[in-house]
């Protein structure tokens, strides 16, 4: 099979490896749609390291159908179209019995710890499949848009950990919420489509902070009440909540300041390694601010995250502005890279 190999920072090479082949409990996807992350070109651009491994497909995006099931399998036959929730928990630690298992100690990252999407076929582990971090996905529900459940998935995890979604689908909040995301990338979006989603979200009024001019017409075109520059932003105590979606540290003074006392602000993005700020320890002391992160995604998000989808409260195709076969990842990172592109999605069909 064709696989994109990461070969360390700033090294990727197509080749030709062996076909994986399904142990006991094991699932072979074949791999149909896969999307570029951010995560991705930080793998390759060297800025993200952890877990990371050379010498293997990367990539976690993805969606395909069933190639091959190995012994014991039971629920899944081939043909089946499926999505892959990517963070597979051990299922006993006090984190996945707290309804944590995206900060459960012994996790894996499918993409990460084992070999990734950007590939003809992936491997789904035995514990995964056991775990149910495989989804059928429904008919009405298009592999392309199916790549992007998982980063939907974790933002559903960042509006329910901070209380932009109860538990059980209905807010926290009787009073409409207003809240502003910094920066109107793919997750940006991502989580203003969520926030104009409807069926029971509290949000009344959405503010984008982007300083692409194309991105702030995305940013419109989707739904935001307001779009202003950074160097236009200037509030005080104006919002319920802010979402910081974009990785530069920088942006967490302004969003302490912009939201009001009692509000909440989301550390949504990952930063960089070596990223500090210096922040007013009173602002969060006398307006008692609640400071949250946000990590990946349990399999009950990807699931709530799928459902949207498919019942159409929430359509994130357009996001994928870019499409390309796997031989022409050279032009598609780049593309990722400059943010000319939203979602980068290859299609991994042969012609």
């Amino acid at each position: 099979m064709r696989a994109l190999i990461f070969e360390g920072p700033g090294r990727l090479r197509l080749a030709d490896i062996e076909r994986p082949e399904p142990g006991p409990g094991e699932v072979i996807v074949r791999v149909r749609r896969a999307a570029l992350c951010g995560t991705d070109l930080r793998i390759v651009a060297g800025t993200k390291t952890r877990d990371v491994r050379t010498g293997h497909p990367i990539g976690h995006e993805a969606a395909g159908t069933v190639a091959a099931v190995g012994q014991d399998v039971d629920g899944y036959v081939e043909g089946d179209r499926v999505g892959i929730c990517v963070v597979v928990s051990c299922g006993r630690c006090a984190f996945c019995r707290a309804d944590r298992e995206n900060l459960c100690r012994t996790r894996i990252t499918l993409g990460y710890q084992t070999d990734g999407a950007l590939a003809e076929y992936m491997r789904i582990p035995a514990h995964a499949v056991r775990r149910g971090n495989l989804f059928k996905l429904p008919e009405a529900v298009p592999l392309e848009v199916a790549s992007l459940i998982e980063p939907l998935a974790c933002c559903l995890n960042g509006h329910h950990e901070m209380g932009l979604r109860a538990e059980d689908g209905r807010p926290h909040h009787d009073e409409r919420q207003f809240i502003v995301i910094f920066g109107a990338g793919p997750i940006g979006l991502l989580h203003l489509l969520l926030a104009r989603a409807g069926d029971g979200w509290p949000i009344g009024h959405v503010t984008i902070v982007e300083p692409r001019a194309e991105r702030r017409e995305c940013a419109r075109r989707f739904g935001a009440d307001e779009v202003v520059t950074p160097e236009a932003f200037d509030a005080d105590d104006a919002f319920d909540a802010a979402i910081v979606a974009v990785g530069v540290p920088a942006l967490l003074p302004t969003a302490l300041r912009a939201v009001r006392p009692c509000g909440r602000v989301s550390l949504f993005a990952g930063f960089p390694v070596d990223g500090t700020v210096t922040i007013d320890p009173n602002l969060i002391h006398y307006k008692q601010i609640r400071l949250f992160g946000a990590s990946e995604s349990r399999r009950r998000d990807y699931a709530e995250a799928l459902e949207l989808i498919a019942r159409g409260r929430l359509d994130p195709a357009p996001l994928i502005t870019h499409r390309f076969a796997l031989e022409d990842y050279a032009e598609a990172f780049r593309v990722a890279a400059s943010g000319e592109a939203l979602k980068v999605v290859f299609a991994m069909d042969r012609v």
